[in-house]
């Protein structure tokens, strides 16, 4: 997985892949977070993924510290978390960019970090290296996953 994660690394820095959520995006909403208490924050952004194709995006952290988005064909797909709950996201969100990794024009979504996981004692128990590639299919007109790290919690409209 680690030959993986580089290569696709290596080549999302030539093309310079854009973010889908940024660091100062999140950061922007989480001074108005009050843990325990609905947030009513949320980042809404339109994003071309393909000549003439716009998807619209909405990203919101719950107030456990949880935060996701929804895409064509995935219900959620959480690239934020905090909650210390068995595993967390070492920098709370996991990097993320926007890059055709199948070269057929449309972008797809490379997600990749480290998580931290503990045991249900709370102990920590190490950290992991997560990955999850997300490719757009223009057949069916939705994201499909093509690989994913347990830890990265993803739910298809299926």
């Amino acid at each position: 997985m680690r030959i993986i994660l580089v290569l696709l690394l290596v080549f999302s820095f030539q093309l310079k892949a854009e973010n889908l959520i940024s660091k100062s995006e999140v950061a922007s909403i989480l001074p108005s977070l009050d843990f325990g208490v609905p947030s009513t924050d949320v980042i809404q952004k339109n994003i071309e993924i393909g000549k003439d194709l716009i998807i619209s995006i909405e990203f919101a952290i719950t107030s456990k510290g949880n935060g996701g988005i929804e895409l064509p064909g995935i219900f959620l797909v959480r690239l934020y978390d905090r909650h210390d709950d068995l595993s967390y996201f070492k920098d709370g969100l996991l990097n993320n960019e926007l890059i055709d990794v199948n070269s057929d024009g449309y972008k797809d979504i490379l997600l990749w970090g480290t998580a931290v996981k503990s045991d249900d004692d709370g102990n920590k128990l190490g950290d992991v290296s997560v990955l999850a590639i997300l490719v757009y299919s223009p057949k069916d007109k939705i994201y499909k996953v093509l690989r994913k790290s347990e830890e990265i919690d993803i739910y298809t409209n299926e």
